[in-house]
């Protein structure tokens, strides 16, 4: 698997240093099409990616700029939380990793 799901966080925040941010087309679950962001880490090979309107929020806050050209070099926290909307029942959220607030 080359993306990050939230199963494979196992119920911990995880801190992870952006080196890219790819802005694309994503083809979800069914076909639906929507522009996104695949957002690549130092520490992992996987790739997250960000299509929701709450993850890209949190993200922009998290790196404290709505501009992804901005994200490269920025560290956040991603963790799992519950999601009825998700298929595993799991979905990532990103936070401000406490030694920056």
């Amino acid at each position: 698997m080359e993306y990050l799901y939230a199963e494979q966080l196992k119920g911990k925040r995880v801190t992870l240093t952006i080196t890219g941010v790819e802005q694309k087309e994503i083809i979800g679950d069914g076909g639906r099409k929507s522009i996104g962001f695949v957002v690549l880490f130092k520490e992992t090979k996987k790739k997250l990616v960000v299509t929701g309107a709450t993850v890209r929020r949190q993200l922009a806050m998290a790196c404290q700029s709505e501009n992804p050209d901005e994200y490269t070099g920025k560290q956040v926290v991603l963790y799992p939380v519950t999601s009825t909307r998700s298929i595993s029942g799991q979905a990532i959220r990103i936070a401000l990793p406490e030694h920056a607030a």
